[in-house]
C-alpha cells in the first residue's frame, strides 16, 4: 500500500536525481547513489518481454555496483567519449511516484518518467520514456538509491542512450 511519507522521500530524491542530470552535476547524481547500488537498463526480449536477469541476458546497461557509474561519468569528463561531445542537452520529468517502506531503512518506489533530449551536433531532439523501480536505503540520515531499474519503454531511439538521457 503507498504511504505518503514514503512517496515524499522518493519524490525528493528523484526530483533532486532529475536535477543533477540536467545541470551536469554528475558528482552530486553520483552521490545519490548507494556505493552497491546496482543500475539496470533491461532490453526487451519481444514486443512484450523485458529480459530479467542481467547476469545471462542482455541488458542496455548495468551496472553492480556504483563504480560502474563513476566511471561512465569519468568517460564523458575525460571527453573519451566521442558519442557524448557535444553532451546533448536535457530536460527530465517525473510522475506518478508511488512508495512504501518495506522496512524501517527501506523503500519500495515506482515512476513513471521522460527526458526530452536535444543534440546540438545535429540539430535533431527525441524523447526517451518509461518506469523506474526503486530501492532506496537510509544511510545515516541519507535516503539513497540501493537500486535502479529503468523500463525503457521506447528502447528504438535514434541514439546512443546512456544514464544522462534516462
Amino acid at each position: 500500500m503507498p504511504d505518503p511519507i514514503a512517496a515524499s522521500i522518493a519524490t525528493e530524491l528523484l526530483y533532486l536525481e532529475c536535477r543533477c542530470l540536467d545541470d551536469r552535476d554528475w558528482a552530486a547524481w553520483l552521490e545519490l547513489y548507494d556505493p552497491n547500488a546496482v543500475y539496470w537498463v533491461p532490453a526487451w526480449r519481444d514486443e512484450y518481454t523485458q529480459t530479467g536477469d542481467p547476469d545471462t541476458e542482455i541488458s542496455q546497461i548495468y551496472h553492480d555496483t556504483r563504480r560502474g557509474l563513476e566511471e561512465r561519468v569519468m568517460r564523458v569528463q575525460s571527453g573519451k567519449s566521442v558519442t557524448a561531445l557535444p553532451l546533448p542537452r536535457t530536460t527530465h520529468f517525473v510522475s506518478n511516484i508511488e512508495a512504501a517502506f518495506e522496512s524501517d531503512g527501506l523503500i519500495a518506489a515506482r515512476a513513471s518518467w521522460m527526458a526530452l533530449i536535444y543534440n546540438p551536433r545535429t540539430e535533431k531532439q527525441h524523447s526517451n520514456f518509461g518506469h523506474y523501480e526503486l530501492r532506496l536505503q537510509k544511510t545515516g540520515q541519507r535516503w539513497l538509491i540501493a537500486r535502479k531499474t529503468i523500463r525503457l519503454q521506447n528502447d528504438l531511439v535514434p541514439a546512443l542512450i546512456d544514464f544522462y538521457t534516462l
